[in-house]
């Protein structure tokens, strides 16, 4: 059990528990030395602990059985404020356990990854490369100008892992790479959330893995993310048709119109109009002071779009319909109790 003690320390930080809130959760059967022990490997678990600390740490027995086979490269967190470290790791730990589970099923499956483009390929410098960059990954993902009504399933369709998780609503997503090859995205799903502010930030790290942004500073890259993300979900020629020109005013009902079939905030179809100059910047100006005092506790409303993907659990059962692996490793991969599995997945067969 080699890898036990790391795998121990992962389980604990996804859960975003110190070593005394771990014992304090196990109601203190284990104290918080013997934790450590066992983190440090000085002290093996015995199978009482070892069911203890699955049912404390939300796993299968089988996780502390694996080797640490995912490794995420250049993670940077897009914050409003500074996120806790202890917040952090639980993000990232929390990825690569289901990022190991997610591998290893297609693994199992004989499946390939191969991305519809190669990673940081297309060099940006500016908002009208940034527009180009969206027009040429709407090429590659095959949509043409059409709104987008799933980004997620489209990414997963195309090779580009998504996680969800819950986390502090000041973090807002990350990407990171995966063996220089493989993309990953992960977007917080809190409840203060928009869902048109989630599908932004999905599209805004899209933007990270696709453009080479080394050459500009980071908070022009994090504008240049945020022009491809709008253009992604609101193609100029659409909005120049919505807008007819350049407008010295436009009507709430106008926006809530497009972001009803868009999916795209009123803030971010604002600034793509003045990325496309629809509008002054001093009307910009303008309409952000009225946004903020107005409209801003409204985002919530006037979209309800689906964002989600099921093609982790249908490459589940076709593994387990194709008798790739049992209902037992299935239940591991999807870290469920077998009856639960069973009962959710498999008493339904034809």
């Amino acid at each position: 059990m080699k890898q036990f003690p790391e795998r121990l320390k992962n389980a604990r930080k996804m859960n975003g528990l110190s070593l005394q809130e771990l014992s304090d959760v196990m109601g203190n059967s284990i104290s918080k030395q013997a934790l450590n022990r066992l983190e440090a490997g000085e002290q093996s678990p015995d199978s009482e602990i070892l069911s203890q600390l699955c049912k404390a740490l939300h796993v299968t027995l089988d996780y502390f059985f694996k080797d640490n086979s995912v490794v995420l490269e250049h993670v940077e967190f897009r914050k409003l404020k500074k996120l806790l470290v202890k917040e952090q790791e639980k993000v990232k730990s929390a990825t690569i356990e289901y990022l190991e589970r997610y591998l290893e099923l297609e693994n199992l499956l004989g499946m390939e990854r191969k991305l519809p483009f190669k990673i940081k390929s297309y060099q940006v410098k500016n908002t009208e490369e940034a527009d180009m960059a969206a027009k040429e990954m709407r090429k590659i993902l095959k949509i043409g100008t059409d709104p987008i009504y799933n980004i997620i399933e489209l990414l997963e369709e195309n090779n580009i892992k998504v996680y969800r998780t819950v986390a502090d609503p000041s973090f807002s997503g990350l990407s990171t790479v995966i063996g220089n090859d493989l993309g990953v995205i992960v977007y917080n799903d809190h409840q203060e959330i928009p869902l048109v502010r989630k599908r932004f930030t999905v599209l805004h790290e899209l933007g990270h893995l696709y453009m080479n942004l080394d050459q500009v500073e980071e908070k022009l890259a994090e504008r240049l993310c945020d022009c491809f993300a709008g253009a992604m979900l609101l193609p100029d020629e659409k909005l120049l048709s919505y807008f007819g020109g350049k407008r010295k005013s436009v009507y709430t009902n106008e926006l809530i119109s497009i972001k009803k079939y868009y999916g795209i905030s009123l803030t971010a179809i604002m600034y793509r109009a003045k990325v496309l100059g629809l509008v002054s910047e001093s009307y910009l100006k303008y309409f952000m002071i009225k946004y903020n005092q107005n409209l801003k506790k409204q985002e919530k409303d006037n979209y309800n779009g689906r964002e989600e993907s099921n093609r982790f659990i249908q490459l589940l059962m076709r593994a387990v319909a194709q008798e790739v692996i049992s209902s037992t490793k299935a239940a591991a991969l999807n870290n469920q109790t077998l009856g639960d599995f069973r009962e959710q997945y498999l008493d339904n067969s034809i």
